[in-house]
């Protein structure tokens, strides 16, 4: 199973800035029917998701306002 693992830093982001962002990817997950339970997050600015279109979308919106990793992790045992 391989995992996506995204980590972002929007510390130094202004506070509008930083809603529009959780609104984005909100409405990414209503529109494709995934709860908050399934979705991955932490409250430390991490996202691990089996989803790699989610991975991705949320890499390049982080990206564009602050810094942004994007991983590939896979389960060995």
């Amino acid at each position: 199973m391989t995992s996506y693992i995204v980590d972002y830093d929007l510390s130094m982001v202004h506070n509008n800035a930083r809603r529009r962002f959780y609104r984005q990817v909100h409405k990414f997950l209503k529109v494709r029917n995934v709860t908050g339970e399934t979705s991955g997050w932490s409250t430390q600015s991490v996202l691990v998701t089996e989803d790699s279109e989610f991975a991705e979308f949320v890499y390049a919106l982080a990206s564009n306002l602050g810094q942004a990793h994007l991983y590939k992790a896979e389960k060995i045992k």
